[in-house]
């Protein structure tokens, strides 16, 4: 019997509280001027994900800032997702981020987070080609499903969204 886990890709600032998040922008002040700037806050935000939630996590900036996007692919329940930190993260669904979630937005509950089943052996890659846009690329390497987000053709199609 395989057992499906629940993962979310959202902004990494909307599940992680309020003291881990504060603790990663500090990279900000540490590497203000160092070029890997970017890098270092990515390795700093994946690894308090990972400590959060107890199991891997993936943390990528964007590049830009505010922006939405939507899952396709099979195992997706809920697809849309956004984020206004410049940011999106792949974890685990874990009881400690929905219990932190309701907290933080009460009826608004997973407004912003697109939620997807999988194996626990996830790959997750971010495209970053497009320097105005990232794909999130999704494995699950038990049954090969891919998911995908959209490009950034999908935005130029949405243009009555607001956060």
């Amino acid at each position: 019997m395989s057992i499906s886990i629940k993962y979310v890709v959202t902004d990494p600032c909307y599940v992680l509280d309020n003291d881990v998040w504060s603790k990663c922008c500090e990279v900000f002040d540490k590497y203000k001027d160092d070029e890997f700037m970017y890098q270092r806050f990515d390795e700093a935000v994946s690894k308090a994900l990972v400590e959060y939630t107890g199991y891997p996590a993936f943390a990528c900036g964007t590049g830009f800032g505010d922006w939405k996007n939507k899952l396709s692919g099979i195992g997706v329940i809920k697809s849309d997702f956004f984020a206004d930190a410049g940011m999106v993260c792949v974890c685990r669904l874990t009881p400690k981020i929905l219990k932190l979630w309701k907290e933080k937005y009460g009826t608004q509950a997973f407004s912003g987070m697109a939620i997807f089943e999988a194996s626990k052996d996830i790959s997750v890659e971010f495209d970053v080609s497009d320097k105005n846009w990232t794909v999130v690329n999704i494995k699950d390497n038990k049954t090969q499903a891919i998911i995908s987000s959209m490009d950034s053709d999908f935005y130029e199609e949405e243009e009555d969204y607001e956060l």
